[in-house]
């Protein structure tokens, strides 16, 4: 958001009334191409918005996002600018890590890694087609 602006305010509290159910996680997708005849650049992207309460059932990302959030970079969590929810999230996280491991979801003692089918989770497909009314 530009410097200024009027929900920047936001960003320097931690509301105690916050709730999961009113956290996203946001996912730019990008492209950058270069026109074949005329050379030019092309750049766009399409921000994502996803409830953080939807991955509770999405093998291992809780535990992953949790990674990020707790051992990313100073400099780089300052700039994605996630203090402000961190109080509500975290927990969250954890929950949902616990509650994977007592399902059998995910390995008690399993390290935080890029998972084997990158981007996805284990039983993405059948979550998706659930998630879209199939």
């Amino acid at each position: 958001m530009p410097p200024g602006d009027p929900h920047e305010a936001l960003r320097t509290t931690q509301i105690a009334t916050l709730t999961p159910a009113q956290c996203h996680l946001r996912v730019d997708w990008q492209t950058l191409r270069r026109l074949p005849l005329s050379g030019a650049v092309v750049f766009n992207f399409k921000a994502l918005f996803t409830p953080i309460e939807s991955f509770r059932d999405e093998p291992y990302i809780p535990s992953l996002l949790m990674k990020v959030c707790k051992d990313g970079k100073k400099n780089l969590m300052e700039y994605k600018n996630t203090w402000h929810v961190e109080h509500v999230v975290l927990p969250e996280l954890e929950q949902m890590e616990k509650e994977q491991i007592e399902k059998g979801l995910i390995e008690k003692d399993w390290q935080p890694h890029t998972l084997n089918e990158s981007p996805f989770f284990p039983g993405w497909e059948e979550k998706w087609h659930r998630d879209q009314g199939f």
